[in-house]
């Protein structure tokens, strides 16, 4: 009886967190944010235009951003440290979007196909499907960490994927950060940093991530 009360919590708990971005989906596809987020002025008066409460809204948006393409999180982020400032915009950012990647990750394991479908193009599915199958966790790994690729979307196709969820959380964790960073420096014009100052970056997410990666690969076989 236990066990199957418990079954029924998992299968509500499943249905009330996909209605709930699901319902956040078509208030934003509805609300006109996404002809506003064209405008980093625009977005900018529409965030402070809720006050006290903008900062909450600014997370909201950030994390549904990560279930809706068409708003890109780089641009939302780059609107953030215009209305915050580097530090706080970039700390809500990354809160904001690794949550949504977890959440999206999750429940397009659990749900399957038919959530993805709802989120994602079959195009898009397939040709990153297929390179994950291939490459797995270092294809993940580039996807997150350079930009102009579609990696909310690949979130989805993630957990679609054989690709373990301990390794897209330490992979998330360590690479999604750093174009939130970009974006939020950007945006607020605080900080500017040179080519080499990418390069160094780049050689210091490779460093832990390989780190990381041969950790998680001991501890396995330990186990």
């Amino acid at each position: 009886m236990n066990n199957k009360g418990g079954k029924l919590r998992y299968v509500y708990w499943l249905l009330g967190i996909t209605g709930g971005l699901i319902g956040a989906a078509v208030y934003i596809k509805t609300s006109g944010i996404l002809d506003i987020i064209t405008s980093l002025e625009a977005f900018k008066e529409y965030i402070v235009g809720f006050g006290t409460k903008a900062d909450l809204a600014f997370f909201i948006i950030q994390l549904v951003s990560v279930i809706i393409a068409p708003i890109p999180s780089n641009i939302s982020s780059a609107a953030g440290g215009m209305i915050f400032g580097l530090w706080k915009a970039f700390f809500i950012s990354a809160a904001a979007i690794i949550c949504g990647s977890i959440a999206v990750f999750v429940l397009a394991r659990k749900l399957g196909k038919p959530f993805a479908d709802r989120f994602i193009s079959p195009k898009i599915a397939n040709k990153y499907g297929r390179l994950l199958a291939r490459k797995g966790d270092i294809l993940l790994a580039l996807i997150f960490f350079l930009p102009f690729f579609p990696d909310d979307a690949v979130c989805v196709v993630a957990g679609l994927s054989r690709i373990k969820f301990s390794k897209f959380f330490i992979i998330t964790l360590l690479t999604r950060p750093w174009g939130i960073l970009a974006a939020s420096a950007v945006g607020s014009a605080d900080i500017a940093i040179r080519w080499w100052g990418w390069v160094i970056i780049g050689l210091i997410f490779a460093a832990l991530y390989l780190f990381v990666s041969n950790y998680h690969r001991k501890a396995e076989s330990q186990l």
